[in-house]
């Protein structure tokens, strides 16, 4: 049998902006059930705060399980967008983001910029820790280029001592003056030093996030006891790409797709391109793609696109 195979491993959608919608995570988890865990996308306190229904609703289906990723570096207004977040049943798990190191997000002092205080992190986790369900963290291996040990170790002694005990590592450093695109190229990949984490803090649940894409990465992984797996621009291009390194295996997925489009067709903020989008992310190297593209391109409405997936014979 394959090595890589594990029934065991657990697979989370990384939040990414302008990629982790609601369609995306929702066809994810009919498609992998509860061996995925999705994320949404980055939602600072502020637009929780002040534009609550509109937020709440244009992110999450009824029938959410996606984990909620909230940004903030006031204490207060943490507060305020956890006391909203604690009336809302369809959230479950609040993700406290401490690794983005885009330039719109270092302008507010928030994300990977927020690190450079660990007081305020801290007394902003503090606030966080008042919500009701699952909590966990999102953060970089270090801040600048150089390796640094101080730095992650820090940190994650921050998080065991507040009691947070999930925590996933983007396996790269974040550089305040890259852009976000440079920050997944310059900074180097360093699985050793996360695996040096996993070892000095047994009582976390370390969950490694950063090109795990190919089957040599996740064979690294699990020869060193990882069994959970944070996925995000890889899924972003390919839904079904642990299937095609023979890591999972999807057992029907006409019958997800006829479940994902019962869940969303009713959603009132429903986004035909976006739709699409999220759809596309399954057509990776199946045989006449280009021709299958085309066709979903030409439908105007939910119900053709449905009957499309739902009749045809994609995959066969």
């Amino acid at each position: 049998m394959n090595k890589t195979i594990n029934s065991n491993m657990k697979y989370y959608l990384a939040p990414m902006m302008g990629y982790t919608d609601c369609y995306l995570r929702n066809l994810a988890e009919k498609l992998y059930g509860d061996s995925i865990q999705t994320f949404s996308e980055m939602i600072v306190d502020k637009a929780i705060i002040h534009n609550e229904i509109n937020i709440i609703q244009k992110h999450f289906l009824k029938n959410n399980k996606s984990a909620i990723q909230i940004a903030g570096s006031d204490p207060q207004e943490i507060t305020q967008a956890i006391n909203i977040i604690n009336k809302i049943e369809l959230i479950q798990h609040v993700n406290f983001n401490l690794g983005c190191p885009s330039s719109r997000v270092q302008e507010n002092m928030l994300g990977l910029a927020l690190t450079q205080n660990q007081d305020l992190v801290k007394k902003c986790l503090e606030k966080i820790m008042e919500f009701k369900g699952d909590i966990s963290v999102k953060c970089r291996l270090g801040l600048g280029l150089g390796e640094d040990k101080n730095y992650i170790f820090s940190y994650l002694n921050l998080f065991s001592n507040l009691g947070i005990k999930e925590v996933f590592v983007h396996c790269r450093n974040g550089v305040l003056n890259l852009d976000t695109k440079k920050n997944r190229t310059i900074p180097k990949i360093n699985y050793n030093l996360f695996l040096e984490c996993k070892k000095n803090f047994p009582k976390l649940k370390l969950i490694p996030n950063g090109e795990i894409d190919n089957k040599e990465t996740f064979d690294l992984l699990i020869e060193n006891d990882v069994s959970d797996f944070m996925i995000g621009r890889q899924f972003a291009k390919d839904l079904t790409f642990l299937e095609k390194l023979s890591i999972y295996k999807i057992k029907d997925k006409q019958i997800s797709i006829g479940k994902f489009f019962n869940e969303i067709k009713d959603f009132k903020f429903l986004n035909l391109n976006l739709i699409k989008k999220s759809l596309f992310t399954i057509l990776t190297n199946i045989p006449n793609a280009k021709n299958v593209r085309n066709n979903i391109s030409k439908f105007q409405d939910i119900d053709s696109l449905e009957e499309y997936f739902v009749d045809s014979k994609i995959w066969n």
